[in-house]
């Protein structure tokens, strides 16, 4: 989808959990197409956690995962 609108950065965080809390991140004009690029890396796994709503980030912003287990 490549309307001129601005990117968005697309967080899921507490999720495709093992020992710890997994993190999904997409760059994209809008959550739907966030959702498509993450299915496509999903390959069926995990696709459940899309359904929940996401933050959403339009400013600059890090994101710090901890490694664990």
């Amino acid at each position: 989808m490549e309307d001129g609108t601005k990117l968005k950065m697309f967080v899921w965080e507490h999720v495709l959990t093992d020992y710890t809390d997994g993190l999904m991140v997409a760059l994209a004009h809008d959550v739907d197409e966030a959702r498509t690029l993450l299915r496509e890396k999903l390959d069926g796994i995990g696709e459940a956690y899309l359904e929940n709503e996401p933050d959403v980030y339009e400013t600059p912003r890090a994101v710090l995962v901890w490694g664990g287990g």
